[in-house]
């Protein structure tokens, strides 16, 4: 590890640095500083609404319903409510957005905050720079590169979030320092920045431990090689390596041939995909050089500082696990009533990771190129862009590799920058879009307890774009040093290049507009809830129906209590409980429009209506004419006694007549609460 040097605050001026970084945060998301209250950097139909919507809900639930902001009844109407023990509810932000919202409108607070984590971000980069011994202006480099680098700007579209991480280097930093010096006030820092960093992201709390681990195990582990092979091992290297070489023939083969059966005599194999034997030829020449080097592993502590530092850290997990608390004790609630998802992990289908060549992607957001580079090798699903970039400068790439070459740069932030690369692989390989079936380290670790809810590997890519981009400052600070008079050639020019090549702007803006029947619905009493048609129930990786994050994000505006939702995870019990009432049976199959609905399931739905209009206490029907099929539309009419209010462009507003007094759900429906 790079030496640690304390005072950097004693020669620079931190205002100055915070109003810099300010500066480089307005112009990397331009012209979106000019229209704060009308636009966002995501469509409001996609993940940006929900993150605007959980700003507004925190302020709702803590300022007008007055308890903790950790759950909510006014999404999931029929089932009773929700809480967020497993959503990205970035609750800082909702904290900080508390006293903007009234001011500024909770767009613009949205806006405002993302800018103002874009800074922190930079600051807290800068910090850790500097903390490590970097110059001033290598240091801010670091900063400045970490905050314009197409990973964070491809999330910014998307993932509010992930955006949020300025608490990973404040982590790291406080963890070294630890290390260095360990005192009982930097270990109570240190849970305060993991706790930070889970209440910015769950992924970046989950992160903050594979850090930790990887620190403790760069200081105290030493890999070191045995002693030559023993003749039994000879015989085994041979036994391995006949056995590659037939499973390398073998993958040959059916790659030229694509031959999926093979006949022995009477015995016949049939390999219809390539995971297995590549697993297997993985495995075989994982044993190849086991068996050659033949690792160990061995605890270095000469100081004795291990003990000390087990201490210290029990009093950082016990910090960071009483700030958590409120998660917690939700989390404790639904494993006792039953209610936590279930998220399979199955062995080839689950989340991939980022392409291998996505990291030499020329920017995919840049106004001149990125239209032509942003769909190089990605899938095409709807999230691809914000979920698989991985791009860094290729300026500071070649930089960084001739540093490497030259061994200018400190070897525990390449280890750093190439195991987080690494994980972001995913379970499989990707190189030019095509899985090559190769297993990944994440292939394993996304079975182990609390590493598997960080589920899409591809999120790594930040930890990764860190470390380049501290790589990158420690190369151009080594070049300086070592070769004095190139860099005064070539510095400007590199420096140029970098700036040009990493600006994303203008970027593209998306109106965040309320259509009118959300406005006029804003003036009426808050007596019972809106269905907007079609309707779903949402989470990361499933849906029933078909809810759009527009929902929530107008409901930030109407403020009604709406009927369905999307949170980031959505236990089985909630979506059993919609999938015993006739009406919602009927409404989600109808809005999905792949899902057939059998004459009997319209009939019961039809018995129904006032059942379901009392405990889901729905007073007002809006049908988006853009998606709602015309079966969907003429079920709903009839099926509840919907009429007209009014009609916009995109919207029909309906109420039903006559409905029932609202009651509380059933206990058969609250024991289904997400």
């Amino acid at each position: 590890m790079a030496h640690l040097r304390a005072g950097w605050l004693t020669d620079l001026t931190p205002l100055a640095w915070f109003a810099f970084y300010a500066a480089v945060a307005v112009a990397v998301t331009w012209p979106l500083a000019g229209h704060l209250r009308s636009t966002l950097l995501g469509s409001p139909s996609g993940d940006t609404g929900v993150y605007v919507w959980n700003l507004w809900i925190f302020r709702h639930e803590l300022v007008e319903k007055g308890h903790l902001p950790f759950s909510t009844d006014h999404i999931f109407g029929y089932t009773g409510g929700a809480d967020f023990s497993l959503h990205n509810f970035t609750p800082i932000a909702g904290l900080l957005a508390t006293p903007l919202i009234p001011h500024v409108g909770v767009v613009a607070a949205f806006n405002i905050l993302l800018m103002v984590m874009l800074t922190l971000t930079g600051v807290s980069v800068f910090a850790l720079g500097k903390t490590l011994g970097l110059r001033n202006w290598s240091a801010a480099l670091a900063g400045t590169m970490f905050i314009a680098s197409p990973v964070i700007t491809a999330r910014e579209t998307a993932h509010f979030s992930l955006v949020t991480a300025w608490s990973l280097p404040l982590f790291v930093l406080l963890f070294l320092r630890l290390m260095e010096r360990p005192t009982l006030a930097t270990a109570v820092l240190v849970g305060v920045a993991v706790a930070a960093a889970h209440y910015s992201d769950t992924y970046y709390g989950v992160y903050c431990l594979l850090i930790g681990v990887f620190v403790v195990a760069w200081r105290f582990v030493r890999i070191e090689r045995r002693a030559p092979a023993p003749t039994c091992d000879a015989r085994a290297i041979r036994i391995v390596d006949r056995t590659l070489v037939m499973v390398a023939v073998f993958l040959a083969w059916r790659l030229i041939t694509g031959w999926t059966e093979v006949s022995i005599g009477s015995i016949r194999f049939s390999i219809k995909t390539l995971y297995t034997p590549t697993l297997l030829a993985v495995l075989l020449g994982a044993t190849r050089v086991w068996l050659t080097f033949r690792p160990v592993a061995r605890l270095h502590d000469p100081t004795d500082r291990l003990p000390v530092f087990i201490r210290l850290g029990g009093v950082s997990v016990a910090t960071c696990l009483a700030l958590i608390a409120p998660v917690l004790v939700g989390l404790v609630q639904r494993f006792f009533q039953g209610r936590l998802p279930e998220t399979p992990l199955p062995w080839r289908s689950s989340p991939r990771g980022v392409d291998l060549l996505a990291y030499v992607v020329p920017n995919p957001n840049h106004a001149w190129f990125g239209r032509w580079t942003e769909r190089w090798w990605l899938p095409p699903n709807a999230d691809a862009f914000p979920e698989l970039v991985a791009s860094f400068s290729i300026v500071g790439l070649v930089c960084i590799g001739v540093a490497a070459w030259r061994r200018w740069l400190p070897s525990f932030w390449v280890a750093f920058t190439a195991l987080f690369g690494l994980l972001s692989l995913g379970p499989f390989i990707h190189i030019a879009g095509v899985n090559t079936t190769v297993i990944a380290p994440w292939a394993i670790l996304r079975y182990v307890p609390v590493l598997g809810l960080a589920r899409s590997p591809s999120r790594f890519a930040v930890l990764a774009s860190l470390g380049l981009s501290l790589l990158l400052a420690f190369a151009l600070e080594a070049w300086r040093r070592n070769s004095p008079r190139a860099w005064r050639r070539l510095a400007m020019p590199v420096l140029l290049l970098l700036a040009l090549e990493g600006f994303p702007g203008p970027r593209h803006l998306y109106s965040a507009n309320i259509p009118p029947v959300y406005q006029h619905l804003a003036l009426t009493p808050k007596d019972g809830r809106i269905l907007t048609l079609p309707t779903g129930i949402r989470d990361g990786v499933s849906s029933l129906g078909n809810f759009s994050a527009s929902n929530l994000f107008f409901q930030t505006a109407h403020r009604h209590p709406i009927e369905g939702g999307y949170l980031s995870r959505v236990s089985p019990s909630r979506k059993t409980a919609s999938a015993r009432a006739p009406m919602l049976v009927a409404l989600l199959a109808l809005s999905d429009q792949e899902t057939t609905l059998t004459d009997a399931e319209v009939e019961a739905a039809r018995w129904s209506r006032d059942t379901f209009l009392a405990y889901s206490c729905v007073r007002h029907v809006v049908i988006d004419k853009d998606h709602a099929s015309s079966r969907l539309r003429a079920f709903a009419i009839e099926a509840l006694h919907l009429v007209p209010v009014m009609e916009d462009q995109h919207h029909q507003w309906l109420v039903p007549l006559g409905p029932p007094p609202c009651q509380k759900p059933r206990p058969f429906y609250e024991s289904g609460n997400n």
